[in-house]
């Protein structure tokens, strides 16, 4: 309050408070250059409007996020928003009640948001019935990236990458021949892209029930004999020196940034980190065994999506909801997609960036693109909704280093991932 005398007549004025904006917590699991352009885009928003503050904060990598999220939400201390990776998705679904369909969330608050315009094999994913379930921010897709270099020097045409899986084992034996010191192929992520992709992109199952997307209590059946086979194949590959094995997430990413292994099998996530090597390089779709019917199929998405928890105060629900609609448009989308390496979710994003001739400069993104709509997708290519994949993935890398360590047979290995991965399943109520 504040005293004023004039004109010999005491006035009495009040001061008006600043307006408070509503604080949303949003707790996601990136680092490096993709937690830098969050935090930039965040601040976009804040800046862009009066009423919402988004406090965008990294709780770790995304097992770790999901792991504070879950226990936050017991104690009833939950985040507004939270990234979750797409193997915790059937997690989230299971979790009834737990969290707030985006459709619903839309609608509720009135907020403008075309879902239809994430491109089908995404939205599909993220979806039950019509129903929008989380906002896939971050996808991402399996490519293969070449150095033009190495193959000069082994004398392969820099114009013609391997398209086939025998194509890749006779290029990396060439390579390797060319100079020792360096390695043919390699990959990251192995469960991911020699395994869950492996199988969409071959048309075979990973599990039953749609590999868990139409049902809780898939049964674990990726020990077929063409995934033996292709394991088999990795195996011989790594004991002749023709495959590198360096960790079960991104370890091999140096060393095709440093030029030690000339094919990498890795996401369009790692796009952003190859160019900035600063090495001649290209890339190429997935290789696929010709003897296979119906491959290539398409490739299912890695990543993560935004989920909104229930039990949030109405004004916090319709800030998470104008920051999803904020980080759905094109320009948005693009610079997010652009600046990440992630793929554009949303065709208007995709058409935004191919306007403005982005992917003259960089071909990688069409490649993924084009693998997840080669085919309409199939009951074996949709993608994986299993309870306790986090879980299930981390025996199979296990077993997939004891396999290239000599301790397991390749059948050996998938056939004791499914037995345990499937008592994992059942534990968990599946």
């Amino acid at each position: 309050m504040k005293l004023k005398i004039v004109s010999s007549i005491l006035l009495i004025t009040y001061a008006t408070p600043a307006f408070s904006k509503t604080d949303i917590q949003f707790w996601h699991g990136l680092s490096g250059q993709a937690a830098d352009v969050i935090s930039d885009i965040t601040n976009e928003f804040n800046k862009s409007q009066k009423e919402y503050n988004v406090i965008a904060v990294r709780k770790g990598n995304y097992q770790e996020t999901m792991i504070a999220g879950i226990a936050a939400f017991r104690a009833k201390k939950q985040p507004d928003i939270i990234q979750i990776y797409e193997v915790g998705t059937a997690t989230m679904i299971s979790a009834k009640g737990a969290t707030i369909p985006i459709t619903k969330l839309m609608t509720d608050n009135k907020i403008d948001f075309n879902k239809n315009d994430i491109i089908l094999p995404v939205r599909s994913y993220y979806s039950s019935g019509n129903q929008l379930l989380s906002f896939p921010f971050n996808s991402s897709a399996p490519i293969m990236y070449y150095n033009k270099k190495m193959f000069k020097k082994a004398g392969l045409d820099i114009n013609k990458p391997p398209k086939t899986w025998n194509d890749v084992f006779q290029f990396a034996e060439k390579i390797k021949k060319s100079d020792p010191t360096k390695c043919g192929f390699t990959t990251t992520w192995p469960a991911w892209i020699q395994l869950e992709n492996f199988g969409a992109w071959h048309n075979i199952s990973y599990a039953s029930q749609s590999n868990g997307m139409t049902g809780s209590a898939p049964n674990l059946n990726f020990n077929s004999q063409t995934q033996i086979m292709h394991w088999e194949n990795i195996q011989k590959a790594n004991k002749s020196g023709y495959f590198t094995y360096f960790g079960r997430t991104t370890e091999a990413e140096l060393s095709f940034t440093t030029e030690k292994c000339g094919i990498i099998l890795d996401s369009t996530g790692s796009y952003g980190k190859v160019k900035e090597a600063k090495i001649d390089f290209a890339v190429s779709a997935l290789p696929y065994y010709e003897n296979v019917s119906g491959a290539p199929q398409n490739a299912i998405i890695g990543g993560a999506s935004l989920w909104v928890f229930n039990g949030i105060k109405p004004e916090k629900q319709k800030g998470a909801a104008t920051f999803i609609s904020f980080l759905s448009k094109p320009e948005i989308m693009s610079k997010w997609h652009q600046l990440s390496g992630y793929l554009p979710v949303t065709q208007g994003s995709f058409n935004y960036s191919k306007n403005q001739g982005f992917y003259d400069k960089n071909p990688g993104f069409t490649i993924a693109m084009s693998e997840l709509t080669n085919k309409n997708p199939t009951e074996n290519s949709k993608g994986l909704r299993i309870i306790g994949l986090p879980n299930i993935r981390n025996i199979v890398e296990a077993n997939f280093e004891s396999m290239l360590s000599g301790k397991m047979t390749a059948q050996k290995a998938l056939d004791d991932a499914v037995e345990k991965g499937n008592a994992i399943i059942k534990k968990s109520g599946g």
